[in-house]
């Protein structure tokens, strides 16, 4: 199988609606299902290149199928997702965007989530839900719209975040908790995010523009 340095990763959750996700999975990124996402990718009229995970949730006429696509992995302590992140960590993948996250169980989303920003991977992570999008940074500047909905999440507790084009500044900010750094906005059409560690995660999180 051939794969690109550029992933797709669709895990079983609500399958994607936003046209930019649609646009993805009309792209040149190679697609990854993460076991029973492939039911939905099938029957949604994509192909994928690979399919991980536990294979309890693929059906049978794709696993005869998509024989050799499939890579299984029995693990029971980790999930499919966690298999394909670190499926694509062994295999030279410089970008992975991850679509079908949210939606399913809720501790399913709640566990990916966690999963993402407290593991280290060698590619840049973009997670792109039905509600808005996730980027996994040490540092960087976002594109955005004035009052538009920024959230901002760190598992490391010393790290000192500062934010500027924000409602609410962050300076030198220590996160005692994951939830300090919700609720905010953006004041125009840019807000950077810095932070004074390296190697630490922070996942930023931008909600869908509503269009009037």
């Amino acid at each position: 199988m051939k794969i690109t340095e550029k992933l797709l990763i669709l895990a079983n959750g609500d399958f994607p609606k936003t046209q930019k996700a649609l646009d993805l999975l009309e792209s040149d990124y190679s697609l990854i299902c993460c076991d029973g996402a492939a039911n939905k990718c099938y029957n949604a009229g994509y192909e994928p290149d690979v399919i991980i995970g536990d294979i309890d949730s693929l059906n049978n006429k794709l696993k005869e199928k998509f024989n050799d696509r499939i890579i299984e992995l029995k693990n029971q302590t980790s999930n499919d997702l966690s298999k394909a992140l670190n499926w694509a960590n062994e295999n030279d993948v410089k970008s992975v965007i991850i679509l079908g996250i949210d939606g399913g169980d809720d501790d399913h989303y709640l566990g990916n989530i966690f999963i993402i920003l407290e593991n280290s991977y060698n590619f840049e992570i973009k997670i792109i839900t039905n509600n808005g999008e996730f980027d996994l940074i040490n540092s960087g500047t976002f594109s955005s719209n004035s009052n538009q909905k920024i959230s901002i999440f760190c598992a490391n507790k010393k790290a000192k975040i500062s934010s500027q084009g924000l409602k609410y500044e962050l300076k030198d900010y220590c996160f005692t908790n994951l939830y300090g750094g919700t609720l905010n906005e953006s004041l125009g059409d840019s807000f950077t995010i810095s932070c004074d560690k390296k190697n630490v995660n922070i996942l930023v999180y931008k909600k869908n523009v509503e269009i009037k």
